[in-house]
């Protein structure tokens, strides 16, 4: 056994920690001679009467509350870092975001399992479910991530590039201002229909960047976030208008008329909380504030005669341009 030293009880209680937090739990027990066992093998072996000291200290210094169950003859972890489902959720949540490639997805992955029990370790082999889903190609979009974080922290500007693909297989990448980097004031990150988007302000306006899209990102620059005031006016965090799949434009309140058997895809979409108002027995409408963008004529398209839009006249007719546009594409030439 290597010589620790004025160490060795400091390193036998963080073992027997970590063991505890990822072995037991309010369902999950440990017994006495599997902990026993554990730290024979790591090479601190241990008597009974230590062993329940360790606990008492895990308990005063660490905050770990354990608990014997007379039944089950075992420990019970009152205060886990984690339950098995909220694994299981941040994998999943992980698994299923386009913007983490494949290989990041997978080590992180890892890295989570490294917090579970034997029991739900397997439980966690969750990426053949999600193996085949379109997912980004740009593999530092993690860090990049955190890039942003820290600007916005810092009341900081960032750079950047940003491209959009194209069907050229030579040249794959079609970069905006030339591939000169825009500088933006960031605000906010946010995480839609498995992608990541910067909230930023451009100078003029605010706009939506796809973090996977965006190429050497600096850090944190000395110029300081312009667009505080608009930022506040717009309060994202309410939610006060609803936008489609991160396109903004002009915000209008819309009113829109549904068959009832859409009640449930106009909560998913607006909340529980929107005002579904009975028009006769067959139909309901709603009044929201709606940034218009192609991608909401393109949400109400896919209900065909079962959504309308009632009001106001600007956004009907833009809608009704949306749709002779689509029909035109189809016209014998």
């Amino acid at each position: 056994m290597p010589n620790y030293g004025k160490y060795y009880i400091g390193i036998r209680l963080l073992l027997l920690k970590e063991y505890l937090q990822a072995n037991a739990g309010k369902d999950r027990i440990v017994k006495r001679k599997e902990l026993e066992e554990y730290l024979m093998e790591q090479g601190f072996p241990v008597e009974k009467k230590t062993l329940y000291a360790d606990f008492a200290v895990l308990d005063n210094v660490f905050g770990l509350h354990l608990e014997y169950d007379q039944h089950k003859k075992g420990w019970k972890l009152l205060n886990p870092p984690f339950e098995p489902y909220e694994l299981r959720l941040l994998v999943d949540g992980i698994q299923s975001s386009k913007f983490i490639t494949r290989e990041k997805a997978r080590e992180i992955t890892e890295k989570i399992k490294a917090l579970a029990g034997k029991e739900t370790k397997a439980t966690l082999n969750r990426q053949a479910y999600v193996a085949d889903r379109v997912r980004s190609m740009n593999d530092s979009v993690v860090k990049d991530a955190d890039r942003i974080h820290q600007a916005i922290a810092e009341d900081s500007q960032i750079a950047f590039r940003y491209f959009h693909y194209t069907p050229n297989r030579s040249n794959p990448k079609s970069y905006s201002k030339d591939g000169s980097k825009l500088i933006v004031s960031p605000y906010a990150l946010l995480w839609n229909n498995g992608n990541y988007y910067l909230y930023a302000y451009d100078g003029k306006k605010f706009r939506y960047y796809r973090v996977d899209r965006m190429e050497a990102i600096s850090h944190p620059l000395i110029q300081k976030r312009e667009g505080k005031e608009l930022f506040r006016e717009k309060d994202i965090t309410s939610q006060a208008a609803k936008v489609f799949e991160m396109y903004g434009g002009d915000t209008y309140n819309v009113c829109i008329r549904f068959r009832n058997k859409l009640a449930d895809v106009v909560i998913d979409q607006f909340g529980k909380d929107v005002m579904m108002m009975p028009v006769d027995e067959e139909h309901f409408t709603i009044t929201v504030p709606v940034e218009i963008s192609p991608t909401f004529f393109a949400w109400i398209s896919t209900f065909g005669r079962r959504v309308k839009i009632l009001d106001p006249e600007p956004v009907v007719a833009k809608m009704r341009d949306f749709i002779q546009a689509s029909a035109d594409m189809y016209q014998d030439d």
